[in-house]
């Protein structure tokens, strides 16, 4: 077949539809739906700390035991500087000293503008008798039904909780009365004044306590029949530490009165501590002066009776005794002598004659009769192993009298408050109930002082612990009469007078805080009342103690105060 060239001319084709089969109508589109999510969340804390401490510590290297080079000083010409300028300096201390007197009297109140106390606090465990204002869903232990009083106080050593016994004084024979321990921690920022932190009942009324000078939460309490009792506030449930036996010979028959805690060197060398530093000294109204190992209260480890003769008698009788207090150091005493005998503090204890710590052997002591015995507690090793011995064996032990001197001119009343001065160790007060405040001087057997603020019963009186010359008796009228001495007034009659309840009922107890100089804290039958005393009353003065110090010497204090204040 012969080629045929192609033919690439135009021609017109009869039918010029072109088909082209579709691809993708042929394809059904489908839908589909679909949710996504991310995994949870997971969160994780992670602490970091070291594994463990290291201390390190640097020093200079061995020098082979050879003391360092003493330092050379160039004192040439030192002294003759000293005395080249002691006389202008002495001159100008004394200048200073002048200037500081002159105007000491513009820096305090006027005499007849005492401030006035204010009564922050008014606490009580138990309902007020006032029907009108009595909880009628008050419970047996919130209702006073057996009448109970407060019967002492004492402040912590903190000075931040105040602790109150209540029991009775009417009671004749033996007590069936219950008692109370209540304590209230004033440092709280919302004081319960009807309810108190601690309350720990007793069996019988309880008539004294007494806070431990160096812990806090330690306290001691004496009962209406004798028992003694130490309990520590810090620990839960049962706080009672230890109780005395109510089955020895060698125990208080009659209410324990007066409760001291007296610093012993031998007892802070044999058990390293604060706490067993201090043994414990009672006195009770059957005379007896026991002295105890306060953690072991299995039996006494000393014992006294006061015995001395009636007059005109030359046979010793028993004295009951009422309140008790130990001399104390003055403050600003030696270090050393503080550490052996801790004469400077204070543990708080205030009312019916109390006296928070005692440091050195001699003591005071008041007797229902009105005489005043200056004793001597002479517990040494010997006399402790001997009395431990005998007690252990059960074998009869005559208490020796501790009386060392009683010609102190005596009360026409019982005797229920004293105190010594924490400032001058020779002078103590003492209160009674033939209404008169005395001040005595452990040397003169004349009261140096005899002040009389009401005809009622004086029950208590302490010193302030930071003013010299100041000091507050408790009455049955229902006041406390507070004194400073400084007035200068002539005739001395209290500055500054607290009604506690406006009833006239009995304040029973007093005590100073000894940390905090602005509180004092009363108390009566309706409960305790802390005050906030003014400046004036809490200030030391310039030469108040040097006045105390003229006191105790004088023979006559009125004039010689009548004498400071003409030189003023």
């Amino acid at each position: 077949m012969a080629d045929v060239p192609p033919d690439f001319e135009d021609a017109r084709p009869e039918d010029a539809r072109v088909e082209v089969r579709s691809t993708w109508r042929d394809v059904i589109v489908g839908s589909n739906t679909v949710s996504t999510e991310t995994r949870p969340l997971e969160c994780v804390e992670i602490e970091t700390q070291t594994g463990s401490r290291d201390n390190n510590g640097t020093q200079t290297d061995d020098q082979g035991g050879r003391p360092p080079s003493p330092t050379k000083l160039k004192a040439s010409g030192l002294s003759e500087f000293v005395q080249k300028v002691e006389d202008m300096v002495a001159g100008e201390l004394v200048k200073a000293t002048e200037e500081a007197e002159v105007l000491e009297p513009f820096t305090r109140p006027a005499d007849e503008e005492q401030e006035p106390a204010a009564c922050v606090h008014f606490l009580s465990p138990f309902q007020p008798d006032d029907s009108a204002t009595a909880d009628l869903n008050a419970t047996s232990s919130q209702l006073n039904k057996h009448k109970l009083v407060v019967t002492c106080l004492s402040w912590s050593s903190t000075g931040q909780t105040i602790a109150a016994s209540y029991g009775r004084y009417d009671v004749v024979g033996w007590c069936t009365y219950p008692g109370s321990l209540t304590t209230w921690n004033l440092g709280r920022e919302e004081v319960n004044t009807m309810r108190p932190d601690v309350r720990i009942d007793t069996d019988t009324c309880l008539m004294s306590c007494a806070f431990h000078p160096a812990h806090p939460a330690l306290i001691a309490g004496g009962t209406f029949n004798g028992e003694l009792y130490v309990w520590d506030l810090s620990q839960e449930g049962d706080m009672q530490r230890g109780r005395s036996d109510v089955l020895l010979d060698v125990r208080h028959m009659e209410p324990i009165l007066s409760i001291t805690w007296q610093y012993n060197l031998t007892d802070a060398t044999r058990y390293g501590t604060k706490d067993k530093s201090y043994r414990l000294v009672t006195l009770g109204a059957d005379g007896r002066v026991l002295t105890w190992l306060w953690h072991k209260l299995d039996a006494p480890i000393f014992g006294h009776q006061l015995l001395f003769p009636q007059p005109n008698v030359d046979r010793k009788f028993v004295w009951g005794g009422s309140c008790m207090a130990f001399q104390r150091e003055p403050r600003g005493a030696s270090v050393a002598a503080a550490s052996g005998k801790d004469a400077g503090k204070d543990g708080g204890g205030g009312g019916g004659g109390i006296s928070g710590v005692g440091g050195e052997g001699t003591f005071l002591v008041g007797t229902e009769g009105g005489k005043i015995f200056k004793c001597y507690n002479d517990a040494n090793d010997v006399n402790t192993k001997e009395f431990s011995r005998a007690v252990a064996a059960g074998e009869r032990f005559d208490l020796r009298t501790p009386v060392k001197e009683a010609g102190y001119q005596a009360h026409a009343g019982a005797v229920f408050g004293l105190d010594c001065s924490p400032f001058q160790r020779d002078l103590f007060l003492t209160s009674s109930t033939d209404g008169s405040v005395r001040l005595y001087s452990s040397l003169n057997k004349q009261p140096l002082l005899h002040l009389e603020p009401t005809s009622a019963y004086l029950f208590a009186v302490q010193w302030s612990p930071f003013r010299p010359l100041v000091f507050a008796a408790a009455a049955a009228d229902g006041c406390v009469y507070v004194y400073d001495l400084m007035r200068g007034q002539e005739v001395i009659r209290p500055v500054l007078t607290l009604d506690t309840n406006g009833m006239r009922k009995p304040v029973y107890a007093l005590a100073f805080n000894t940390r905090k100089p602005d509180l004092l804290a009363t108390g009566d039958a309706t409960g305790i009342q802390i005050w906030r005393l003014p400046s004036s009353l809490t200030a030391v003065r310039r030469g108040e103690e040097t006045t105390l110090q003229k006191m105790a010497r004088a023979d006559d204090v009125m004039e010689m105060l009548h004498s400071n204040r003409r030189n003023r």
